[in-house]
């Protein structure tokens, strides 16, 4: 066993002590550290015993809110929040369609996959039910994203960087989404934090958009602009001046890092969007002729072809030049979060689908509408600071989806969740200061006259 892996073990299990003899959200922090660290995908955790780490955090974190965290009754329960309930009816359609999934054995693990996030999804969102746990929640996923842009770092530029995150962020794609999210919650909490707190999130900021653009993914190039775009439409009131200065020194750091051959790549872009199947690469030209069989298949299987069911259809509906090569001829895998769902849950998930993406519209408006107040107290500051990284977070997700599969990624899960949760009253006062946060200056009262 290595000194790593000893110190992460000691480390990972004291955690727990304190959830079940403290508080359950240790419980949660273990569980994120443990996605971000994943000991059997590094070096050092190969001799660690197999403890299913996040099962094992997760499990721990449940038994602690049943002994030391009543629920509380000013709070909605996670399953009458709407994403819950959009979550629940998602589980169980998903399993209802294993009984005619075309591939049962990557359906009914997936069916797995999607129950367990009904779990993650209710422990974020009962554990974090303050600001200040918002706030720590953010700063977490910002760690593990700048962890892994160390781990990026110094990487073979000549190729596409796979491999650096754990189970279900490994490629580049993914990886280059997960980031995504890091980089927008990074750059609100930038506004709003002081101290060391501050410098690290512009430390995780440039590890983490490096890693980006060795990954050379074009779909998390343009999610990350469109989250820009999200981010000036949410901004806080009390930031708009420190928010221009940040966003030009983010852009100015993005040219910095970004190489010859991330722009050479995201030029394809420009291309592909004209429609010259003369001059659009092979990636690109395939992701069309897959996205144009799906409406096939959808058209063929109405309520799903179950997990994994683009990938079996493909053959059917695809032309050969467009076959990715393997055992039994070649498939294809969908490029494109809602005509997997579409193609592999049918139109009752992708109806879910939409209603989640209004749902979310609808609750960001809402709450930049509570915020944006000429004079906003420390708490509407706040909500509007996690509202705008959230919401920037999504939009990566989304975009990003819109060029990849990210039907099962866990960070929209979390992201979701914590939504949910600014809805809701905070369980602690809100007046009580929180150090390392900067007090945003109230914006000037402003008064007319009858002449003006």
């Amino acid at each position: 066993m290595t000194l790593t892996g000893l110190v992460f073990m000691v480390a990972f299990l004291g955690v727990l002590v304190l959830a079940l003899v403290r508080n359950p959200i240790y419980g949660l922090y273990a569980y994120i550290a443990e996605f971000y660290l994943h000991p059997p995908s590094r070096w050092w955790g190969q001799f660690l015993p197999d403890l299913r780490w996040s099962m094992l955090a997760a499990a721990v974190t449940l038994i602690a809110i049943m002994l030391r965290a009543p629920p509380d009754p000013h709070r909605q329960r996670w399953y009458s929040t709407t994403p819950g309930k959009f979550w629940i009816l998602f589980a169980i359609w998903f399993w209802i369609g294993g009984l005619w999934a075309l591939d049962q054995s990557q359906h009914w693990p997936a069916a797995v996959l999607v129950s367990k996030y009904l779990l993650v999804y209710f422990m974020v969102y009962r554990l974090v039910d303050t600001r200040d746990k918002v706030t720590a929640f953010l700063l977490l996923h910002v760690a593990g994203c700048f962890y892994l842009g160390m781990l990026a770092y110094g990487a073979d530029a000549s190729s596409r960087l796979d491999g650096v995150g754990g189970p279900g962020i490994d490629d580049s794609n993914t990886l280059s989404m997960h980031l995504g999210t890091g980089v927008v919650a990074a750059a609100m909490l930038t506004l709003h934090l002081k101290g060391w707190r501050r410098y690290f999130c512009i430390v995780a900021i440039a590890f983490s958009m490096n890693a980006i653009v060795l990954t050379e993914s074009r779909g998390a190039f343009l999610a990350l602009v469109a989250a820009g775009l999200m981010l000036f439409y949410l901004r806080p009131v009390a930031y708009k001046g420190m928010f221009y200065v940040f966003a030009v020194l983010g852009v100015l750091l993005f040219f910095r890092v970004a190489s010859t051959q991330f722009w050479d790549r995201m030029n394809t872009v420009q291309v592909a969007a004209a429609g010259d199947d003369n001059e659009m690469d092979t990636s690109a030209l395939s992701r069309y002729a897959m996205a144009t069989a799906q409406l096939d298949m959808a058209k063929a299987y109405p309520l799903g072809a179950g997990h994994r069911g683009s990938e079996v259809l493909s053959p059917r509906f695809l032309a050969k030049e467009f076959m990715a090569q393997g055992v039994g001829g070649g498939a294809r895998s969908s490029h494109n979060v809602f005509l997997t769902v579409l193609v592999e849950q049918g139109i009752p998930g992708a109806v879910l689908f939409i209603c989640v993406i209004v749902w979310t519209g609808q609750t960001l408006r809402r709450l930049k509408r509570e915020t944006a107040v000429p004079s906003p107290s420390p708490e509407q500051v706040t909500r509007a600071v996690h509202a705008a990284a959230i919401g920037g977070g999504l939009t990566v997700v989304l975009i990003a989806g819109l060029f990849a599969d990210f039907s099962k990624c866990e960070v929209q899960i979390w992201l979701m969740a914590l939504l949910a949760s600014l809805l809701q009253p905070a369980s602690a006062t809100a007046a009580i200061a929180v150090p390392g946060v900067a007090t945003p200056r109230r914006a000037p009262q402003v008064s007319f006259g009858a002449g003006d």
